[in-house]
């Protein structure tokens, strides 16, 4: 009976159960695409990481002649899972050249024998159509070796051969011809040399190995033509053979099951280790180069799961808040309900089962659709990848199941509270149309207090700026009591506590305080609505009446905008923060390091010859370390550095930016000096300082200082000093250049809309002496690789705009359920003569003064933890570059339409609703 009742009544209240289903679906989708993104960026991850690893496995067959080298490549190819392999052979040779060059000793160097079929072709970006021919040879192209050769050189070697039966070794000379220098990109670059690309993934690269600190000299050789002579006649030779092995990856590798994806490759491993011992009677031991990498990658699964929840618990949160707050509302609705069953035999316990029936059905079928939510909004969360939209790895049966759990979980949580509460209600209380404030108990009220105190303790550090953890940790460390070590340790845990939850305290104890347990918010308000008359009057009195829920509603919707702002704002201020030190990393838009200083002018020449439609202004810094000082120098064009470089007028000091540069223009003998030099010299502008060289002295007058402050670059862990550098003319330059060493940079700032990437290449394919190019584009790109911090900030951004549509659904559906409790009310004020209008104004009035303090209350401690949170990440900062508080246009855009939304879903269910207690009669009768 209690089951049949319960289907009855989910269909004849559908409007009911849609508020709380709605919330339940939202929250069921978001759930449902926190897990489709985990899945696609743990796939982004990991091909991330096996991107590195150009080459599976690897082992060094011995002993054996070219023949059965081949068959121990066809052998290899023939084991399942293989999907590639080739022959690589490497030797070191003695290489004789000038004494100018080598003056000590030979040089050896590495020869390297590729087949036709190596994949060291891929990436050779110049490659010869007609192959690499019989005794020729290629260089790298920026190794030292290509230096000192041309096209045409001849390379003289001799090989060294081991004869076991005779007990010495013999000479094999080779003479190859330099037929050009070889383009290749990292993959080719590291097939061909043997550098190990893969790194354990807690270390960091940036630099590729095609860099000049890991080129070393080898040279390209055809191992058909050339070598294969030279193998055959003594196998034990000084050469190195290998056999590199290329996996099936994609059939043998699952981002979702690492474990067998390990499996799978040690099984390779061993069919291959057995099928060589077997056939070739020849033991090997392989190289297994993805092993590791896909072990730990295990961990960075775990970890991309937990970022992502941790970062979605807020999302959460609301939903399960504005959940139960739609349940209250709903439960109060149906009181009279309630007390009908109760007088019909219903005991509290079928009462409160057929409550939970209703919410067991509710969160399957919330769960279900969001489901299909998620499945329809899948672009969102993979980026409209067209590989993973619809892959049934990323959603698959166990996304399904997890999230109708989480429905159903997330339902129940809901509804529990209240359908208790509803259940136990006395059949008088039931009936009643209006119920009286419950008396809470004393400790329920020193609740909310101490909400509110703890919270506006938060609020105050962020205001402040002080980093509570390092100020702290400073006494710490310093006081040397255990006592108080100790208790600075707890306060610090709390402390560091409350940056996640201090703002949640204080709005609950915020809209308790003010609004469900004091007359002031409703003092404030009849003040506020004097100019509305009666009807403000009657509106402020209205509050009182369901003073908890407007509490819930204040405090949800101040804590979704204070929650939107605070991400937005922290997140455009970490995106200003990453653009500008990538623009101080790379000096401006393009720059261009030359190793020898005196080609640098030419070298700018060269370059604004080829790229002059990019650039819109040129300049050259020259850099010089006097050991003697400690100091750091820049010698530049003032004007035209000013035109160019990337520079902030925050790190200048003493003078304005444009009056220090006039004077080091016009007065060679002056410096902006670094203020760190100037601090610890006690120096100020005007004074003089002596500047040594290597074999002269120069007294310079300081016109300026750059950079930050001593006490701001020091923590408390590291008492470290940020070196920056000091300005000085190219006036001066010129007069000291030969009294010291010195390295050149050209900067070049671009015409709006030119693609910086697209001049950096075209810089690099000059064949100047440039040992080094870099673009902000270029950089700005690599910053955007991490698919990790990437997908975190993408599943931030998503959560805000779930939260902000949950909370203005919940609004709504509270001012819809609530407009249904008082339609009597309403009806009977309509017939006593308030027109609709009057109506609409007063529902307005009594809403829209909640809203509004939320929403204000919202965005103000919105803004103050992202400038505390600036404000604390500058406190450890030791850079020049530090963090700023911005709300460019797009982000304020963002933040407007959240709180338009918010406004939108209190005002239109209240029109609407109202409208519809408003009979045409009525209207017309009123018309008359």
């Amino acid at each position: 009976m209690p089951l049949l009742y319960t289907i009855k009544h989910v269909f004849r209240s559908w409007k009911l159960f849609l508020a709380l289903l709605i919330g339940i679906t939202l929250a069921s989708a978001f759930f449902a695409g926190i897990d489709v993104k985990a899945n696609v960026t743990a796939k982004e991850a990991l091909e991330q990481q096996l991107s590195s690893i150009y080459v599976d496995m690897e082992f060094n067959p011995y002993q054996l002649n070219s023949t059965r080298l081949v068959e121990v490549r066809e052998a290899v190819l023939d084991v399942e899972g293989v999907n590639d392999s080739e022959m690589i052979f490497r030797s070191w040779v003695p290489m004789n050249l000038s004494a100018e060059d080598y003056p000590t000793e030979p040089y050896m160097l590495r020869v390297v024998g590729v087949t036709d079929y190596s994949r060291v072709y891929e990436g050779w970006l110049n490659k010869p159509a007609e192959g690499v021919g019989e005794n020729e040879t290629y260089i790298p192209e920026n190794s030292p070796l290509a230096g000192k050769m041309k096209t045409g050189d001849i390379v003289q070697l001799n090989f060294s051969i081991y004869n076991r039966e005779i007990g010495n070794a013999t000479l094999i000379p080779l003479n190859l011809t330099v037929k050009g220098f070889a383009q290749l990109d990292d993959k080719a670059y590291s097939i061909a040399s043997g550098y190990r690309q893969w790194i354990p993934p807690f270390f960091t690269v940036t630099t590729p190995p095609t860099s000049p600190q890991y080129v070393y000299d080898f040279l390209l050789v055809n191992w058909e033509k050339t070598l294969r002579k030279i193998w055959d006649a003594a196998p034990e030779g000084d050469f190195e053979s290998s056999i590199l092995i290329y996996l099936n990856r994609d059939a043998i590798i699952s981002p979702w099951d690492i474990q067998t994806s390990i499996n799978n490759v040690e099984r390779i491993r061993n069919n291959i280790k057995n099928k060589i011992a077997t056939d070739f009677d020849t033991p090997i031991s392989i190289q297994d180069n993805l092993q590791w990498p896909l072990q730990s990658f295990q961990f960075t699964f775990m970890n991309i799961r937990f970022t992502f929840t941790i970062v979605s618990l807020p999302i959460f949160f609301v939903a399960w808040y504005m959940g139960t707050t739609v349940s209250d509302v709903s439960f109060n609705l149906r009181r009279r309900e309630i007390g009908l069953l109760s007088t019909k035999g219903f005991s509290r316990g079928q009462v409160q089962r057929m409550f939970f029936t209703e919410t067991l059905l509710i969160g399957l079928i919330g769960g279900l659709l969001g489901v299909l939510l998620g499945f329809l909004l899948n672009p969102l969360f993979t980026g409209f990848d067209a590989d993973v939209l619809f892959d049934p790895q990323i959603i698959s049966p166990y996304t399904m199941v997890f999230t109708v759990a989480f429905g159903t979980i997330m339902a129940f949580l809901s509804t529990f509270s209240s359908a208790r509460k509803a259940a136990q209600l006395p059949t008088v209380d039931a009936l009643r149309e209006y119920l009286p404030m419950e008396t809470e108990k004393t400790h329920k009220k020193r609740l909310p207090w101490a909400a509110f105190i703890l919270g506006t303790y938060k609020i105050i550090v962020f205001i402040s700026g002080i980093n509570i953890t390092v100020e702290l940790s400073r006494i710490m460390f310093s006081s040397g009591n255990f006592i108080l070590t100790l208790l600075i340790g707890i306060f610090i845990s709390i402390d560091g506590i409350l940056n996640y939850i201090g703002p949640l305290l204080f709005f609950w104890g915020s809209a308790k305080l003010f609004i469900q347990e004091s007359l002031k918010f409703q003092e404030l308000t009849a003040k506020a609505a004097k100019f509305m008359g009666d009807l403000g009057v009657l509106a402020t009195k209205n509050v009182r009446r369901n003073p908890a829920r407007s509490a819930a509603i204040a405090f949800l919707i101040a804590l979704i905008i204070g929650y939107s702002v605070q991400v937005t704002g922290q997140l455009a201020s970490e995106q200003d923060y990453t653009t500008r030190k990538i623009y101080y990393g790379v000096g401006a838009d393009v720059s261009a390091n030359v190793a020898n200083a005196s080609e640098t002018p030419n070298t700018l020449n060269a370059i604004t010859a080829n790229v002059s439609e990019h650039v819109k202004n040129a300049t050259i810094e020259y850099s010089i370390y006097l050991r003697a000082n400690g100091m750091q120098l820049k010698a530049i064009e003032p004007h035209s550095w000013l035109e160019t470089a990337y520079y902030e007028n925050e790190w200048f000091s003493g003078a304005n930016v444009e009056t220090a540069f006039n004077d080091l223009a016009s007065n060679k003998d002056s410096i902006i000096l670094e203020r760190r030099i100037a601090q610890s010299l006690n120096l100020k502008i005007g004074d003089n300082i002596s500047v040594s060289f290597d074999t002269v002295a120069k007294k310079l007058k300081v016109v300026g200082f750059f950079g930050p402050e001593s006490a701001d670059q020091t923590t408390v862990f590291q008492q470290f000093t940020v070196q920056t550098w000091s300005f000085v003319s190219m006036g001066l330059y010129e007069e000291i250049r030969n009294d010291t060493s010195s390295s050149g940079k050209i900067l070049l700032k671009l015409n709006s809309g030119a693609d910086g990437k697209t001049v950096a290449e075209n810089i690099r394919d000059l064949d100047l002496n440039v040992s080094n190019v870099e673009s902000f584009a270029e950089e700005w790109e690599k910053a955007q690789a991490n698919v990790l911090v990437m997908g975190s900030l993408d599943v931030q951004r998503l959560g805000i705009i779930f939260a902000v549509l949950a909370a203005s659904v919940g609004t709504a559906l509270v001012s819809i359920v609530s407009m249904k409790e008082r339609s009597r009310e309403a009806t009977i004020m309509s017939v006593k003569g308030l027109s609709y209008k009057q109506l609409v104004v007063m529902f307005l009035a009594e809403n829209l003064a909640v809203v509004t303090f939320s929403i204000i209350l919202g965005v103000f401690v919105g803004f103050v933890i992202v400038y505390g949170n600036v404000s604390s990440a500058n406190a450890v900062v030791m850079d020049i570059i530090r963090r700023r508080l911005v709300f460019p246009p797009d982000t304020t855009l963002m933040i407007v339409s959240y709180i338009t939304l918010i406004f939108a879903s209190t005002i239109l269910p209240i029109i609407i609703t109202l409208r519809r207690y408003v009979t045409k009669l009525e209207r017309m009768v009123r018309l008359r």
